[in-house]
């Protein structure tokens, strides 16, 4: 065996199967790949027989693998499960990429391996289930197992004993049926008593009009791109925080993780059935990145393998899933938090160490030259990894030559592969990874455990085990268990045993307030924190109080579940807790969320508390939004007081975005609230004579003709105070600002102030202007008059800037666009490429380059400190060839990332967003726009959601960058950072 410099060795072996399985039958050839007949596939490297693969595997010292299962008894795993006799139930996803057909026959499977002769091998299976659509996920339940198999969540049962499936009943229909990377899977088991899914998109967009139906419940569920959870008996079915892509998961506490091809692992911070309760309100984002960068870097012991795609993320996560924490103390001896993550198309798994990080965690990869599962073999494609209930890591190996989907590739690459696309799909292997010191232990059959000894198991050291029992315990309803179970909540030595029999007892409905009581005042952490969402549906004066003292909880994850438990409670006493919590925690963006996801019961108690400011803007769109007029007039009081201009200004535009302006508001009968807003006449008035004062500052002048702006009767007034800023004697950052504060009045006079000062505007000024005049639709078509009549020319507009135009979601300016810009329309791609491809064999000048790359790409893509992170970082960009990148610049569309595809928001009052959507609640979107900014948007804002299906990056390049300059900017990206 070869060990690896500084790396990990080839693993400790262990063949944990028959002789027959390392028999290389005579069909296949070690000198080639070959398809399922055998036949030799020329051009690709051979596939291994398991053995000989087995051998190629790197893991850390002090652990070993050992081969569980392996072709013929498992073929294309991509999930597995055990039920309570101990049987492993496995999906075989073999129709995988497009169909057993190429045009999408079903041939998915569940196959069940069991051991017969009781020596903890699995040495015979069965297929249980077949012909089905793309199956990904698996849950055994009951008597039988729930299967993922888009569009359908299916409940199969064999009835007659004969080990086949046959009764289906359909769960859960509507799921998304396109790529099939992208479906709904996952069903894992929550502490709550729900099943969780993943919904399968990959971004915050995909699916964003799903709808499901529950065929128990009998009810329909907008989830949109969103994750959800349900209960299999009766229907119920929720939305969850999401999307993630494959493989949602928890820790023993019931925090959430997932995961997305280049982002290896986040935490959902914010739930998404807590968020919805206040709709007035929109997150930022639900979750936090656990890694720093997003797409960190992987350590493969492989070859690298040739890419079609992706091209700046060689050598870092490209296909990670099946994030996953581990559950079982007995993984890792050192007491600490570890998680696993997927990467099949580096053939591999990486090892992280997570810490708490107030209320979320950070993470950092463990390992040395390699990552923890490393193999040699490109064939090798670790797609799930999760704890087993023997204590070990359990590894799905789909085991396929290509694992990419020929989606993601372009036309060429297709091609090239397409006769690769099922290579492999006769074999699959299962692997277990567990410490040398760990003994080997059989696989436990829970289902012939008495009820003494099932509730004696919820103190097991393993995940999986205790799960299964929770679930068992469910399913019995032994009356015996209610008092062993208060028994273990009460004296239990385990923290999770104690945890277990809370959640037991509260699916059985025998769960009582005293008994949360003392579970809120645990020694441990997590079990107070889970007692405060058990508390949430029996809150009595009591139970209050016990959870107010929680307030000042040392640990940020207990507050955080607290801000969220408050508000399912109407008592002052909660709204007292609540904004004692806000005063003291609102500087975290989480915390805040989570309070104000309260708010509703408690806007009272929060605005009168001497609110933080970080809150106000929350608590003031709240307000708005149930129009109560007496907490407006506690919102604006110290605005108006505290005279500062800015706060004013975002206090009027705040109520522009309801539909409302301090007129209105004052049109009302005299109250609290009018009484307040008699002294915005001085402060409006105070605001005209600093806009014209010209011993003020740029700043203060400018702001406030800008507050005067949002005011419909002083707009003339405030475009006029503004456009004299934009003069060549003027500082540009002054400039800049009167552009912003121009565009935020929504004046129909400030196209032609800006068409009148345009001469005179820099060239970065005027792509300024030229942002701010897309950005309405009436602006828009100004903008195209002032292009065809000379006063702008075309080459002013950025390529991303035509393509907006030529994309816009009103006609009148597609054709506009497409009138005006006849003459500079883009050329097929293909010749454009094919023109430019000179270039590769010239020396370009990596210094020039770079002052390309900031000219050009930085607006976009980060790469070493420059840069911005609205479009993949380019770190890595130095590993690919020069005509792979030549193609990525001027065939943006050829390769779209998911993720990246552009989309147009416009709001009610006629603005217009472009850029990214970077994260969706059940409230919210939040925009990530073209100029590096963020934006949340409520729903009930939005007029109207377009998606352009074609690549933020836009086509056109080659009009701003010449030959040469080419050749100086892929010198430059190929050089070092």
């Amino acid at each position: 065996m070869k060990t690896a410099r500084l790396g990990y060795p080839p693993a400790s072996i262990w063949i944990a199967v028959l002789p027959f399985f390392l028999v290389v039958p005579a069909a296949r050839s070690q000198e080639a790949g070959t398809s399922r007949a055998g036949a030799v596939v020329a051009g690709i490297s051979p596939p291994l027989e398991p053995a000989v693969s087995l051998g190629k595997l790197h893991l850390p010292p002090g652990f070993r693998v050992e081969l569980a299962a392996a072709e013929p008894l498992v073929l294309d795993p991509v999930a597995f499960d055990w039920d309570v006799a101990g049987r492993l139930w496995v999906v075989e996803m073999a129709d995988y990429p497009l169909g057993m057909d190429g045009v999408g026959k079903p041939g998915g499977r569940v196959r069940i391996l069991e051991d017969r002769d009781g020596d903890g091998i699995y040495d015979a299976s069965h297929v249980f289930a077949d012909g089905l659509h793309f199956p990904n996920g698996i849950l055994t339940w009951r008597d039988g197992a729930m299967v993922t198999a888009a569009p359908e969540i299916l409940f199969l049962r064999d009835t007659d004993g004969d080990g086949r499936m046959d009764e289906k009943e359909v769960l859960v229909s509507g799921l998304q049926t396109g790529n099939q990377q992208l479906r709904a899977n996952g069903l894992r088991w929550g502490l709550d008593n729900w099943v969780y899914v993943a919904a399968g998109g990959h971004h915050g967009k995909y699916g964003i009009d799903t709808k499901l139906t529950t065929h128990r419940g009998g009810t329909e569920v907008l989830v949109g791109s969103r994750d959800f959870r349900f209960r299999p008996d009766t229907g119920e079915l929720e939305p969850q925080s999401g999307p993630t892509q494959f493989g949602r998961n928890r820790d023993d506490w019931g925090r959430w993780f997932g995961s997305q091809n280049s982002n290896p692992l986040w935490h959902y911070v914010l739930p998404d059935h807590y968020l919805r309760r206040n709709p007035h309100y929109g997150a930022p984002t639900t979750l936090i990145q656990l890694l720093s960068p997003p797409n960190p870097p992987v350590f493969p012991a492989s070859p690298q393998e040739k890419r079609f795609h992706s091209f700046d993320q060689a050598g870092r996560f490209t296909s990670a899933c099946a994030g996953m924490v581990v559950r079982d103390e007995r993984v890792f001896a050192d007491g600490g938090l570890h998680a696993m993550v997927c990467e099949p198309f580096h053939n591999l798994i990486q090892h992280l160490s997570l810490r708490d990080d107030g209320v979320s965690f950070a993470a950092e990869r463990v390992g040395g030259e390699y990552d923890f599962f490393a193999s040699e073999d490109r064939w090798c494609r670790p797609v799930m990894v999760r704890e087993g209930p023997d204590g070990a890591l359990w590894v799905a190996d789909m085991y396929r030559y290509m694992i990419e989907h020929p989606q993601w590739l372009p036309e060429a690459g297709r091609d090239e592969l397409l006769p690769h696309y099922r290579v492999g799909d006769d074999r699959g292997r299962l692997y277990r990874v567990r410490s040398e010191t760990q003994p080997s232990l059989v696989i436990p059959r829970l289902g012939e455990l008495a009820v003494p000894e099932l509730v004696k198991a919820l103190e097991s050291p393993n995940g999986w085990t205790r799960d299964k029992v929770h679930q068992l315990l469910l399913w019995r309803r032994d009356p015996e268990a209610v008092g062993l179970l208060k028994a273990l909540a009460a004296e239990s030595g385990s923290p999770l045993g104690r945890l277990h029999a809370l959640c037991v007892l509260d699916g059985l409905g025998e769960l009582y307030p005293e008994r949360i009581l003392t579970a809120l005042a645990d020694p441990v952490p997590g079990v107070r924190e889970n007692a405060l969402r058990l508390a949430e549906s029996k809150f009595t004066p009591d139970l209050l109080e016990g959870a107010a003292k929680l307030v000042d909880d040392p640990d940020a994850k207990v507050r955080l579940q607290l801000a969220f438990s408050l508000g399912e409670s109407a008592d002052p006493a909660a709204g007292r807790a609540l904004a004692m919590l806000m005063q003291r925690n609102a500087g975290d963006p989480m915390m805040l969320s989570a309070i104000l996801s309260s708010a509703l019961p408690h806007l009272k108690a929060l605005v009168g508390a001497s609110s933080p400011e970080s809150a106000q803007a929350g608590l003031l769109a709240t307000a708005l939004g149930v129009m109560d007029r007496s907490i407006l007039a506690g919102l604006f009081r110290p605005v108006l007081e505290g005279g500062r201009m800015a706060d004013f200004g975002e206090l009027l535009g705040a109520l522009a975005s309801h539909g409302t302006s301090i007129e209105t508001l004052r049109e009302a009968e005299k109250d609290e609230l009018t009484d307040v807003l008699e002294r915005t006449d001085e402060f409006i008035e105070r605001a005209v004579k600093l806009s014209a004062d010209e011993k003020a500052s740029p700043v203060d002048r400018i702001a406030a003709a800008a507050l005067l702006g949002k005011i419909p009767g002083r707009r003339a007034e405030a475009v006029e105070s503004l456009a004299v800023w934009l003069d060549p004697k003027v500082p540009a950052e002054t400039q800049r600002a009167a552009i912003a504060a121009l565009a935020s009045t929504g004046s129909d006079d400030v196209p032609s102030r800006w068409a009148t000062a345009w001469p005179g505007l820099s060239p970065l000024l005027q792509s300024t202007v030229i942002e701010a005049w897309l950005s309405r639709e009436s602006w828009a078509l100004d903008l195209l008059k002032r292009v065809e009549a000379g006063v702008v020319l075309p080459s002013a507009l950025q390529p991303a800037q035509r393509d907006r135009l030529a994309r816009h979601v009103s006609k009148a300016v597609r054709e506009g666009a497409k009138r005006v810009f006849a003459g500079t329309s883009t050329a097929n791609r293909a010749e454009v490429i094919a023109r430019y491809e000179p270039v590769l064999k010239q020396s370009g000048d990596p210094k020039k380059g770079a002052e390309i790359y900031r000219a050009i790409c930085a607006a976009c893509h980060r790469r070493g400190n420059d840069g911005r992170d609205l479009g993949p970082d380019l770190a890595s960009v130095a590993s690919h060839s020069p005509e792979k990148l030549l193609g990525n610049i001027l065939d943006p569309n050829g390769d779209i990332q998911p993720g990246y595809q552009g989309y147009t928001v416009t709001l009610r009052g006629g603005e217009q967003l472009y850029g990214l959507i970077g994260a969706e609640t059940a409230n919210s979107l939040t925009m990530k726009l073209v100029d590096g900014s963020e934006r949340v948007v409520l729903r009930d804002q939005v007029e109207a959601l377009r998606g352009t299906n074609v690549s933020l990056m836009p086509e056109g390049l080659e009009a701003a960058i010449d030959a040469t300059q080419m050749a100086d900017l892929i010198a430059f990206l190929r050089g070092p950072l």
